[in-house]
């Protein structure tokens, strides 16, 4: 009989594959892209390397127009730290991007973090990220002094937001910080209000009635806010929402009035095994909805999809 943690390789590895599987579905991923993102899977830890043989968590994300996906995994530093740093130096990483990086785990201490890769815009992006809580006073001093840091912290004072839930960096050109806070409010409808609240504060617009309606339905108040800062500036404001089923993502798609790709319900289906998260993000004049879950082990006797004939 297979030990504990052979069947936790075994499934990490069907994990991992099933992810290369899933990118034959996408016309947004080029040749040139396929190297980067399987340099990135194979520098996760499996359960051989990590501590106490425990299990990595991954997450991916798809938009809902499949013109952006990203994957991430996160654990205990022991395991992950020294894979990410063969990683990242085979990404070229700037000494002033792993200064930031050391720095920041010095000041924080994270018990979870990860690496995270993803694809939009033509573009390939990749960074690390904390996925455990960290109290405001000691993430505040990490930001200089600029517009966004001021429009966290008066939304973080007025709103007696006591610690960030997630805090993720990219690396390279044009590298952003993003921060997940929690909402407050205990019902669903107190939790909607805040982060409508949340965009005007941030964006100058709240969310659109339809939305509001629409999230108002999600059964569980588990709902944060993504705030994302580049040069000093907010530039992206998401509203995460817990997983709900595909025909309320195609619901919110319509009331945001963003495209649903045909193949989505399908690649879904294939690569996850159950919604964790919907993401209802605003950049500028663009909104998108992103769709986040769990990947699986592929299917039993799943033919390998045909390549995409897509540019």
């Amino acid at each position: 009989m297979a030990s504990g943690l052979e069947t936790a390789l075994q499934r990490a590895l069907s994990v991992r594959l099933n992810l290369q599987i899933s990118l034959s579905q996408l016309s947004i991923i080029e040749e040139w892209m396929d190297i980067h993102l399987d340099r990135w899977l194979e520098h996760n830890p499996t359960p051989p390397d990590m501590p106490d043989g425990e299990g990595v968590t991954y997450l991916a994300m798809l938009g809902s127009d499949l013109r952006r996906v990203w994957w991430g995994a996160w654990g205990d530093p022991r395991g992950f730290v020294p894979r990410m740093a063969d990683y990242f130096k085979l990404c070229n990483i700037a000494k002033s991007d792993a200064n930031l990086l050391d720095q920041v785990g010095e000041q924080l201490e994270p018990k979870l973090v990860g690496s995270w890769i993803g694809v939009w815009g033509g573009k390939v992006t990749t960074g690390w990220h904390f996925w455990d809580p960290h109290p405001w006073p000691k993430v505040e001093p990490m930001f200089g002094t600029h517009e966004a840091k001021f429009q966290l912290k008066k939304w973080v004072d007025d709103h007696h937001v006591e610690r960030i839930e997630r805090f993720t960096q990219a690396i390279g050109d044009d590298a952003f910080s993003e921060l997940e806070l929690a909402v407050p409010g205990t019902t669903v409808d107190e939790q909607v209000a805040g982060l409508s609240a949340g965009f005007v504060h941030f964006t100058g617009a709240p969310l659109d009635a339809a939305i509001v309606e629409r999230l108002r339905t999600v059964p569980v108040p588990q709902f944060a806010l993504a705030v994302r800062i580049r040069g000093g500036k907010v530039v992206r404001v998401g509203a995460l929402a817990p997983g709900v089923g595909m025909d309320a993502i195609a619901e919110l798609c319509r009331d945001a009035r963003v495209g649903l790709d045909d193949k989505m319900p399908k690649l879904v289906g294939a690569l996850g095994e159950g919604l964790a998260r919907v993401e209802y993000g605003r950049a500028g004049e663009r909104a998108g909805v992103d769709v986040y879950l769990e990947p699986g082990e592929p299917a039993a006797q799943q033919p390998a999809a045909p390549p995409s004939q897509a540019n």
